[in-house]
């Protein structure tokens, strides 16, 4: 492109050195692009010398010095393994405003007319003589001047790829340095080929994008003006960078009961193409289902399309060109409460199954019951509500059923809060109870996409009355409001629900 289209001076690039086809066992040793022209002719149509001294080539060169051979539309687009483009020219009396079609031969020789006022869709080669360079004289020996030979190739992981630079002779200027060709291979290739042409003298930087992550690749930059190229750079290999970097923060939050909202931060030391989020209903979806794709300024979406009770599974990836990156994780075991609203907890009932809690001589048996939780850390425990006296109101075989007994209104903020009930049967004027109690509470996994075990901290409580310990049960936020709570000794349950009796 020395002159704005893609085309070369036939004067110019002749005597170009190149290497030979390997097919050819004779080919000389200083072998040019003359030399391949020549060879390329059909044997029975072959011109092989106009005098004992000059070629069909050379009478070429000294006639015509401006003769070129061009690519004057698609040449981006041309496919050079696959399409073999049309050859035309551009007769004597061609004439912009008059001339409607040119004739021009197909691969296989035939002559096909070629439509000049509408553009062809595919690559076509045109002869033609130069009209942008009229009035430079050619060379007079036929020698080509190279361009100065890039020198101090580098590459350099970036976050979309690798960048390439490079440095250029002090007398690399405008006039004898057109631009640079930018030539790539693999690790699995044996050939180089051109990925990339900048123009400009001072432009010396590249930036190739259409890579795979972690694999090598081997580079090197030529100069070109005029149709001429330069030696060939230094040669570098470079390691694409690894997998794109993942969102830098993500969570899924319950806002109400039928609304999830996903939030993200996204990543923008990279160039993101785009965010993908995806859905994994427990029990429901065999896997991860794509959810949505968003743009790399968006950074939230709200989930309404929930099922209560179901553990919902969700994950973010950044797409760049090196590909999808590292997934991040987080869930929601989705309430049956409406986390936007109070939720109460009372306790309905309680029975045992184990009369040593009471011999019957001693009359109903009694029950204290203590709630706790722990701070949003995780570190904290601290008192919801302080020994609930639960005495009979009626009874239900071995049921004590219970009327206004109400623990908490319950708005934890999370989803994965937790109660802590300790409970003793007592027996009244007989003490203080110490109880050490283990407060318990959820976290997340390190991957956020389960619950760990849970985890407790160690409390004292203290009763007013000595009696049996019944030990401690734990209700989360997200079952089901209305749940019997087993606890470890004498078979005691108590129904907390929603609604009081």
């Amino acid at each position: 492109m020395f002159d704005g289209d893609y085309d070369v001076i036939l004067a110019q690039v002749i005597d170009k050195k190149i290497s030979p086809n390997l097919s050819k066992k004779s080919a000389p040793i200083n072998y040019t692009i003359k030399n391949l022209l020549e060879d390329s002719y059909p044997s029975s149509k072959k011109q092989v010398k106009k005098s004992a001294s000059l070629s069909i080539l050379d009478v070429l060169k000294m006639k015509y010095p401006y003769l070129q051979i061009t690519i004057p539309i698609h040449a981006e687009e041309w496919d050079e393994k696959n399409y073999i483009p049309v050859v035309t020219f551009l007769p004597e009396e061609y004439n912009d405003a008059t001339t409607t079609v040119l004739s021009g031969y197909d691969s296989k020789g035939n002559i096909v007319e070629l439509d000049v006022l509408n553009e062809p869709d595919k690559p076509v080669i045109v002869i033609s003589q130069n009209e942008r360079i009229r009035g430079i004289d050619p060379d007079p020996t036929g020698d080509l001047v190279l361009p100065e030979t890039p020198t101090n190739l580098t590459g350099t992981q970036t976050e979309s790829g690798i960048r390439l630079s490079w440095e250029m002779p002090s007398n690399a200027m405008a006039f004898n340095t057109t631009g640079y060709y930018i030539y790539r291979k693999d690790a699995e290739s044996t050939v180089y080929s051109r990925i990339g042409v900048i123009t400009g003298v001072y432009n010396r930087s590249y930036d190739d994008n259409a890579i795979e992550a972690s694999r090598s690749y081997s580079y090197y930059v030529m100069a070109y003006n005029q149709g001429v190229s330069s030696h060939p750079s230094n040669y570098i290999t470079v390691i694409a960078p690894n997998l794109p970097k993942p969102v830098l923060a993500f969570d899924a939050i319950q806002n109400s009961k039928n609304e999830i909202e996903l939030r993200w931060q996204n990543n923008h030391d990279q160039y993101i193409m785009e965010t993908q989020l995806y859905k994994h209903v427990i029990g429901v979806t065999n896997n991860y289902n794509l959810l949505n794709s968003f743009s790399p300024n968006e950074h939230d979406f709200f989930d309404n399309n929930v099922i209560a009770g179901k553990k919902v599974v969700y994950k973010i990836n950044h797409i760049t060109n090196l590909g999808k990156s590292n997934a991040k994780y987080d869930f929601i075991q989705v309430p049956f409460r409406d986390i936007s609203e109070n939720s109460p907890v009372f306790i309905k009932k309680i029975k045992f199954s184990d009369w040593r809690i009471e011999r019957w001589a001693a009359g109903k048996p009694e029950f204290y019951v203590t709630v706790t939780n722990v701070d949003a850390g995780g570190k904290t425990p601290y008192t919801v509500q302080d020994q609930i006296v639960c005495n009979f109101s009626k009874r239900e075989k071995e049921s004590q059923v219970f009327t206004g007994k109400k623990v908490i209104e319950w708005k934890p903020g999370f989803w994965f809060d937790m109660l802590t009930f300790t409970a003793i049967e007592y027996d009244r004027t007989s003490g203080d109870l110490k109880i050490n109690a283990s407060v318990g509470y959820n976290k997340k996994n390190i991957d956020s996409t389960g619950l760990d075990a849970r985890a407790g901290v160690s409390y004292e409580i203290t009763f007013r009355d000595k009696g049996e310990k019944c030990g401690s049960e734990y209700l989360n936020y997200f079952d089901n409001p209305e749940k019997w709570l087993q606890f470890p000794n004498y078979g005691v349950e108590i129904l907390v629900s929603e609604s009081d009796n």
